[in-house]
């Protein structure tokens, strides 16, 4: 690591944090790296409980989502994906933690995980049809391997928390949801 006495749950601003200096830059190579190695990204993901670079990359995120919402579907929606990804985070957070409980993280850094990939989907989400299929891909996948990973658990117990969500998501749809 970088200087003696660190290990990678000290160091801050790890290599996937998202830079605020340079937004945009830092917002598509964070997004790249994802989609490219998501386990590569969430190995190098610093396990602190600081929320800010998350927190963030979520407001960051919600403006591309916002005008795609607006082109698609309205005013009304597009405000909608500027405000709700954080506290939708929040909440999928709360589920996967509970639901993977006894890991080596506490709430804050499976937040931090669920974060990154629920910023990948929200500019996807305004373009139907897309929405499903890359929200079922982020929920099922994406974010149980970035908990197996960050949190240190065995995906058998993070790929079932994902698996139920994304069935909810696949009602949703067919129930009529858009």
């Amino acid at each position: 690591m970088a200087k003696r006495g660190y290990t990678r749950d000290t160091i801050r601003g790890g290599a996937s944090e998202w830079d605020v200096s340079r937004p945009f830059l830092s917002y598509l190579r964070l997004l790249g790296r994802l989609l490219a190695h998501p386990v590569a990204f969430f190995e190098v993901l610093p396990r602190v409980s600081d929320p800010r670079a998350p927190a963030l990359f979520l407001a960051f995120s919600g403006v591309p989502a916002a005008v795609l919402w607006l082109l698609f579907q309205g005013p009304y929606p597009a405000l909608v994906a500027l405000l709700a990804p954080l506290p939708l985070s929040l909440v999928l957070a709360a589920v996967f933690h509970l639901g993977t409980w006894g890991g080596r993280h506490g709430y804050v850094v499976t937040w931090r995980t669920v974060a990154y990939p629920l910023g990948l989907f929200s500019p996807l989400a305004a373009v139907p049809g897309v929405r499903w299929v890359v929200g079922v891909c982020v929920v099922a996948v994406l974010i149980p391997v970035g908990l197996a990973v960050v949190r240190e658990l065995p995906a058998s117990r993070t790929l079932p928390v994902g698996a139920a969500l994304a069935a909810g998501l696949l009602a949703a749809f067919f129930a009529g949801g858009g």
